[in-house]
């Protein structure tokens, strides 16, 4: 093995989990091949969470000290020297063994006894979950949290084996309750060495701890366990396998499957277009017939692929013709349009076929035709987290923390409305309810949403009402709002006033041919867009509302379609938030009061823009389709 370096690399737990599902990623980790970045606002969503959880075990512990080194090695030396005291409480401490590091939540050292709190994220019900079935076999769901644990104390256990572990897995349980409010900004989770000294031990019951001694055991020492899940013969061997693969950078030859889909060395064509390393192109390419020049068969919207995984069909290009519907039967028809007829005529399109521009079948003509006037297109911003915002409340409660409104006029003028938290001491689900009561005209016309995620938000504070409806003055009248709002007639129905899922409407009843594998509204808009001229015409024109001063929407690619307005919001300097996960984790930050004045008004700026391009983009696409139905009738 090479020497190490003073730029020491370290195998890591993640490394290793990475490993465990795929060797080959090893190589691209080490060689840093770019990764996607989709996954990368759920990655800070889980970091945020844990920081929540962390700073509610500090609450009790306050004695404990952080490890803060500039560097691993040099916050190993910090661990070892607290290690040297008879009794210490440690946070993050940190282990080197054998070119591998393990960082640690919170280790409680009394005499010559460790007991080791592994911090997790994913939510756990201590009346219904247990991490093992009825035959002693570790469910698949809670598997990998201890691969991680299992890493980690092998190598504290390999520095310190005089020592007796008491093994802890500390999960949000969510069959408690929080017993104070505004938790997240009182732990102060983005300042370690600042103690929370007057949040009650009572919250403490938001945590479960599970003595997860036996798991690990079969982890560790489980041969037929080994045979499943690990590549070698034991749990040992296969640590060591796969930090060895890592540090030398080895490429161990793939092994292609459904596997690859999620893989995050699979970016997007523009950025291998400019340059960039595909680990999965790399991966898949020796596999490509050298006339293929066609997608691969996870760019097919939908389910289904694994049938020509197994033909060794891995391009759209070299599908079968009889695995898909003729052009004509489905343009034909005026059923919903499913997703094989999707993915047909995205394999057409591979195979150089003229597909139809525009599919709107009778029954979403029908749908515009009974929308009423003002139209509202409603969005809200929603996010959850580890520790509750609300006594009374479990982990992972619904916080709705901001809407925009888009309301369009028969005459085609509109407004928008818009709310966000502005932190102060109300709850924001009852006064987003209170705000929306606001909104001119909104229990008539038609309401529309993008999923039915706005209904079910509703319902959910209604729920809450319900219940603390002893102690909000206002719970009747808000109750009774929602009522009026929730009660509508989904707009399939027969008689107005409705609320309508716009999502819905074009899974079934709308196609493009510049759509591909996605329905999220960005990229139906981007698609949409290409298509309209009404849209190109109207906002190649600057656009100015309350976040957005003389922004022009309707920009040309290279290719002269539509780009992304989202993009164009993404390339301003200001845009903190992209996409709805972000939104979350910003929101979450100015819960945990880690900002500054200028940093806040940044943060907010940012949430205010996103959700309003949201709004728009339901408009515009209602508008083009109205172009539409009076161009046909």
């Amino acid at each position: 093995m090479k020497e190490e370096t003073d730029r020491a690399v370290y195998f890591t737990k993640h490394l290793f989990r990475t490993g465990l599902g795929c060797p080959t990623k090893l190589y691209y980790k080490a060689k840093d091949y770019p990764e996607s970045q989709a996954g990368r606002p759920f990655i800070e969503h889980a970091i945020l969470n844990k920081r929540l959880l962390k700073s509610l075990v500090h609450s009790i512990y306050p004695s404990g000290e952080f490890i803060n080194g500039r560097n691993t090695r040099e916050s190993a030396e910090q661990t070892k020297g607290l290690f040297d005291s008879k009794e210490s409480i440690i946070f993050d401490a940190t282990f080197i063994h054998k070119r591998m590091m393990a960082r640690l939540p919170v280790i409680l050292k009394s005499a010559d006894r460790l007991t080791v709190m592994h911090i997790q994220t994913k939510a756990f019900n201590a009346r219904k979950h247990s991490l093992l079935d009825r035959n002693g076999n570790i469910h698949s769901k809670w598997r990998k949290y201890l691969f991680d644990f299992a890493y980690q104390l092998y190598i504290l256990q390999e520095e310190y084996s005089d020592f007796s572990i008491l093994p802890l897995l500390v999960l949000p349980d969510k069959s408690s309750y929080a017993q104070s409010s505004e938790l997240p900004g009182a732990l102060k989770p983005f300042e370690p060495d600042s103690i929370a000294s007057d949040i009650p031990t009572s919250n403490q019951q938001l945590l479960v701890k599970l003595d997860v001694s036996d798991p690990l055991k079969k982890i560790w020492q489980d041969s037929d366990f080994a045979e499943e899940h690990f590549q070698k013969e034991s749990f040992e061997e296969t640590l060591f396998y796969l930090r060895d693969i890592y540090l030398e950078q080895e490429k161990v030859d793939p092994q292609v499957g459904t596997k690859c889909k999620e893989c995050e060395f699979r970016i997007v064509s523009s950025r291998v277009e400019k340059g960039e390393k595909s680990g999965f192109n790399e991966c898949w390419d020796p596999l490509r017939p050298e006339e293929s020049k066609s997608g691969h068969i996870f760019d097919l919207i939908g389910a289904g692929t694994q049938k020509w995984l197994d033909e060794g069909k891995y391009f759209q290009q070299d599908i079968d013709e009889d695995s898909i519907l003729p052009i004509n039967f489905i343009t034909e028809s005026t059923n919903k349009i499913t997703a094989q007829m999707r993915q047909s005529l995205q394999v057409h399109k591979a195979k150089g076929r003229s597909v139809p521009e525009e599919i709107l079948r009778p029954p979403l003509i029908k749908e515009l035709r009974r929308w009423k006037y003002p139209v509202h297109f409603l969005d809200f911003e929603a996010g959850n987290y580890a520790v509750p915002v609300r006594r009374n409340r479990p982990p992972y409660h619904l916080v709705v923390f901001q809407f925009s409104c888009h309301t369009l006029q028969k005459n085609g003028d509109w407004e928008h409305h818009q709310w966000l938290d502005d932190l102060g001491s109300v709850y924001p689900n009852y006064e987003l309810v209170r705000r929306l009561m606001n909104v001119p005209n909104i229990n008539k016309g038609t309401i529309v949403q993008y999923s039915n995620f706005e209904r079910n938000a509703l319902k959910i504070i209604r729920r809450e009402l319900r219940d603390e409806s002893e102690i909000i003055p206002d719970s009747k009248w808000l109750i009774q709002w929602i009522k009026t709002i929730i009660k509508r007639n989904d707009s399939k129905h027969a008689h107005p006033p409705y609320v309508a899922d716009l999502s819905r409407q074009v899974k079934d009843y709308y196609y493009n041919r510049e759509m591909e594998d996605s329905l999220s509204i960005k990229d139906v808009l981007q698609s949409v867009m290409t298509q309209s001229d009404l849209l190109r015409q109207k906002y190649s024109k600057p656009y100015s509302s309350h976040n957005f001063d003389k922004v022009t929407w309707w920009q040309p690619d290279k290719n002269n379609k539509a780009r992304n307005p989202y993009n164009i919001l993404a390339e301003r300097s200001e845009a903190l938030v992209r996409r709805g996960t972000e939104a979350m984790v910003c929101y979450g930050k100015l819960l945990a009061r880690d900002l500054s004045k200028s940093q806040r008004e940044a943060y907010r700026n940012s949430l205010l823009r996103y959700c309003e391009l949201d709004t728009l983009a339901m408009m515009m696409i209602y508008e083009h389709w109205k172009e539409k139905l009076n161009q046909l009738y």
